[in-house]
């Protein structure tokens, strides 16, 4: 991005405090990572973000956005809010550039599905897409704005976890394609019912381009009617279904888990990624119809899904420091991703032991505990040798766990990892899943390293 401060303050009807002259490059909310010729974004959170723009101006920062003047030598644009200021810079700079642009969500393989897309879009274009998780009301001005300008496809993540956070992120991109992976019960804390999940992950259509396309997944009922109800009322816009039923414009069929390697049929053409669970047949399905959408060939988008490469804490596989395998998963939960998760480990023939370490499902609300004990079953019926389960939701399940099983709480995470590190053997099969919070990437950490 390029932009001189006096532009800056036009966009976001803001009032310029300091000198006209100042360029800005870069743009960061987090002091920390400022860079040299970068203007500041100071958020109201759980600190005011005003306190860090000395720090920001030490770190290179020439300018920042502010609420109320501040005493610093800083070029200051003075806002009504600045999340807001930022949101409307990021709008005006994706314009600017004129990419095509995506938008993905969904309660469950939004992120697998982002990877994917980029992917397979690389082979023919120059592809700008969210890093890591940066998918929030900061993460998407933030991934917009440092764009290059010679972006020719932007794909955004959308993530939320309440009503109306995707409709704002969705008007700043304007996408001309929308991708909705599943609904399923993230946040169902917040939101209470799979319904008004969907409601909230159907606002990624609110700011979609005048004769944009929706991509949604079509096995789900949920989506299903708010697509029918969307097309009722708008005669610009497409909305076109993926999955395994047979009313989706876009089929899969015939999907096959052989060790690492998904093969799978899409609409009679065969194709494979190295990517665990058929629910990532999903998600690839959605991201081979983007390609087709956007005239790749089916050998450009076999080259795209060789070429994946994941976001870190995503379902992957990892060597453990004793020769085990593990398959990592520690970066979020919910009910319907670990008995996925507890799929792929029944698939796996060629192993010794097979482990399962899982931690609590957060943001799930009254009904959490009832939720947790879906996975009874699927583990009780699996060869799972041992169990471990961390936190105090699972503590409260495993009195039915025929299974053995050792009970820890968070605070434990080093004498579990102790235990996990006498345990493994070459060629024993370990999952590790829970939610961010439980941190199970400190176990991860120590049996990789």
């Amino acid at each position: 991005m390029n932009y001189s401060v006096e532009e800056i303050a036009k966009i976001v009807d803001g009032e310029l405090l300091g000198s006209k002259e100042v360029t800005v490059n870069s743009i960061d909310f987090d002091s920390r990572n400022i860079k040299s010729g970068a203007i500041f974004v100071p958020i109201l959170a759980q600190r005011d973000g005003h306190a860090f723009i000395n720090d920001a101006l030490n770190n290179g920062a020439v300018a920042s956005f502010v609420t109320h003047f501040i005493d610093s030598p800083i070029t200051q644009i003075k806002v009504n809010d600045t999340q807001v200021a930022f949101g409307q810079l990021a709008h005006d700079y994706v314009q600017r550039i004129n990419p095509g642009k995506i938008a993905v969500t969904g309660s469950n393989g939004k992120t697998t599905t982002k990877d994917l897309i980029s992917s397979i879009l690389s082979v023919k274009y120059k592809v700008h897409h969210t890093i890591d998780s940066l998918n929030n009301e900061l993460g998407v001005p933030k991934t917009i704005l440092d764009m290059p300008e010679d972006t020719e496809m932007l794909v955004v993540e959308m993530g939320m976890d309440r009503p109306l956070q995707i409709s704002a992120l969705s008007k700043i991109l304007e996408p001309e394609i929308a991708v909705i992976t599943m609904i399923g019960e993230a946040h169902i804390e917040f939101f209470k019912t799979r319904d008004k999940i969907a409601d909230a992950k159907f606002e990624i259509v609110d700011g979609l381009n005048h004769h944009g396309l929706l991509l949604y997944n079509g096995d789900e009922p949920l989506l299903q009617q708010r697509a029918l109800d969307f097309l009722s009322k708008d005669e610009h816009h497409r909305a076109v279904g993926f999955g395994l039923q047979k009313n989706n414009e876009y089929r899969l069929s015939d999907v096959k888990q052989k060790n690492n390697q998904l093969n799978f049929n899409f609409d009679g053409r065969n194709f494979s990624v190295n990517l665990l669970g058929d629910f990532n047949a999903m998600n690839t399905t959605a991201a081979i119809a983007v390609g087709e959408i956007l005239d790749l060939s089916d050998e450009q988008i076999q080259e795209g899904l060789n070429n994946l490469s994941l976001t870190q804490n995503r379902l992957s596989i990892l060597k453990g420091n004793n020769e085990e395998i593990i398959i990592s998963d520690v970066y979020n939960s919910n009910p319907t991703a670990a008995i996925e998760a507890i799929k792929i480990i029944n698939q796996y023939s060629n192993v010794k032991n097979k482990y399962l370490v899982l931690g609590d499902m957060l943001e799930l609300g009254e009904n959490s505990l009832e939720l947790h004990e879906k996975l009874i079953e699927p583990i009780n019926n699996s060869d799972i040798k041992e169990v471990f389960l961390v936190g105090n939701i699972f503590a409260q399940i495993a009195p039915k766990i025929i299974k053995p099983v050792k009970v820890f709480n968070i605070k434990e995470l080093e004498k579990l990892t102790d235990i996990l590190k006498k345990t493994l053997q070459s060629n024993d099969l370990i999952l590790l899943k829970a939610s961010h919070g439980i941190h199970l990437e400190n176990i991860l950490q120590n049996l990789v390293n």
